[in-house]
């Protein structure tokens, strides 16, 4: 049984939702003997591979071949098992699995957009949005004819097209609100994931009792600063979450998973999250006034967060509040890539380029205090929109904006319209996405991960909501304003237009 009530739309449940079709609910079935035959042919390699001493690799089949079945039975939950998986990738043990379980999952939604008409017609709600974005991948597929090195470029517009792929997946895979709640609460768990990996492993207690570097948590997820992006998302989404939950325990679960996420983003001892952070908080004690207790008291238990972990690593906060001992080598590669970019302005250097043009860029960009980052060892930008606009000129970084910001205005709407409808707990869900999407791209500011899939996802949740919003903001046929409510104490559907 789900933690979440059971979304009804306006009117009666059997009918169309706001004109669309309800989407189709079954899932062809397999042959019981194809089911044993595909499961004995994945026993015979998952033993022949651990009988190697291949123990990662079969693992990684073992997880891949559990997958297939749930993308089958149940798009939905198949994404957030995926983002709760994408929180701890860099286990070693997963091996191909995570990579196994993305192909899987883009085959069956392949699959569901080809079979269900009301996918489409949320593809067509959104034409715009996805009209920017065929625009972005077909400008990062342009900028190979003018880069340096084309197969980087290539392998650049992979990765981004991964990403934009997963954003379309998490667009049109949720069949009511409630599915987008799974896959906020996805983000949650996740968090929580690789906060009791840490402890599990004894990461977090490394992080606890060694300062720099070498004690920075990543909690199974790669690299400190990304990391701390995820559990960024993860910190906000879980606000948004509590007016949906109706049980004592399943709010006080809650309580504790944003006070570990918060002590593992601290644990990450990372600066760039630590401003991020603050700039969601500004930005959300100026875009929602109504939600400024609420603010109010998450930081006070992120305060508590950062409390426990000062007691434990009295270091890390020095690190994370210390901003006078440089920015580990980003000025230098931020100048780098400004020199770059006023020599090729409009188009750029082609995708994923950077690295292989910044090492000619070294004298020409004055003195420089890490010269090795630039030269030996080249790094990323580190703040992804100065990399596109190095990479793709004005013209993709405004394109990329464009979708982003198409993205947060969604997840705005989609607040406000389910506030008209009297579903305040969809719309609290909305205003929470809206603030860990400020929260995740603040972060990249001070990293160059955009093709991060968790960014993506989170962005696909604001358009998916406002579908929703809209299909129940203008159903007025008979009985719209029947509908049951959704969590016990909030208004009934009342299917009313904003002003």
């Amino acid at each position: 049984m789900s933690i979440f009530p059971t979304y009804a739309p306006p009117g009666q449940r059997d009918r169309a939702v706001g004109g669309l079709p309800r989407p189709a609910t079954g899932v062809p079935r397999l042959p019981p003997v194809a089911v044993s035959g595909l499961a004995l042919v994945v026993a015979v390699a998952a033993g022949h591979y651990f009988a190697d001493g291949r123990t990662t690799l079969a693992a990684g089949l073992v997880l891949a071949v559990w997958y297939g079945p749930l993308v089958l039975l149940d798009l939905t939950m198949a994404v957030a098992v995926y983002v709760v998986v994408l929180y701890v990738g860099d286990i070693t043990a997963l091996s191909v699995g995570p990579n196994t379980m993305g192909l899987l999952l883009l085959l069956a939604w392949i699959g569901t957009l080809l079979t269900h008409t009301a996918h489409r017609l949320v593809l067509r709600e959104h034409a715009r949005l996805l009209l920017f974005l065929a625009l972005f991948v077909l400008w990062l597929a342009l900028s190979m004819t003018w880069a340096a090195n084309s197969g980087e470029a290539r392998n650049g517009l992979q990765n981004w097209t991964i990403a934009i792929a997963a954003f379309l997946v998490v667009l049109t895979a949720p069949q009511s609100p409630r599915d987008v709640a799974k896959i906020a609460l996805a983000f949650v768990i996740g968090g929580v994931t690789s906060v009791a990996f840490g402890i599990a492993t004894g990461e977090l207690s490394a992080a606890a009792t060694s300062a720099g570097e070498l004690g920075r948590f990543t909690g199974g997820g790669g690299d400190a600063n990304v990391q701390a992006a995820g559990f960024l998302a993860a910190m906000f989404l879980c606000p948004g979450l509590w007016p949906l939950v109706r049980s004592k325990l399943g709010r006080a679960s809650l309580l504790l998973a944003f006070t570990l996420v918060t002590i593992g983003f601290f644990a990450t001892q990372s600066r760039g999250g630590f401003i991020s952070l603050a700039v969601a908080a500004a930005a959300g004690f100026v875009l929602l006034p109504p939600q400024r207790k609420r603010l109010l008291g998450l930081a006070g238990a992120a305060a508590l967060g950062l409390g426990v972990f000062a007691a434990l690593n009295p270091g890390g906060v020095a690190r994370i509040t210390d901003f006078s001992g440089g920015t580990s080598g980003r000025n230098d590669l931020w100048t780098v890539a400004w020199k770059i970019f006023t020599e090729h302005p409009w188009v750029g250097i082609g995708a994923s380029n950077f690295q292989l043009v910044e090492p000619h860029y070294a004298l020409l960009s004055g003195t420089l205090a890490r010269v090795d980052l630039i030269t030996e060892d080249p790094h990323l930008v580190h703040n992804v929109y100065l990399q596109l606009l190095t990479e793709t000129g004005v013209i993709g970084l405004l394109v990329f904006l464009f979708v982003i910001g198409s993205c947060i205005r969604a997840s705005w709407l989609a607040a406000r319209r389910f506030d008209a409808v009297g579903q305040v707990g969809y719309g609290d869900l909305a205003r929470a996405i809206l603030m860990a999407e400020i929260a995740m791209l603040s972060a990249q500011f001070f990293i160059s991960d955009g093709e991060d899939l968790r960014l993506w996802f989170l962005l696909g949740l604001g358009p998916a909501l406002l579908s929703f919003a809209n299909r129940a903001q203008h159903a007025d046929y008979p009985g719209a304003a029947r509908a049951s409510p959704m969590v016990e104490g909030q208004p009934r559907f009342a299917a009313r237009r904003l002003s």
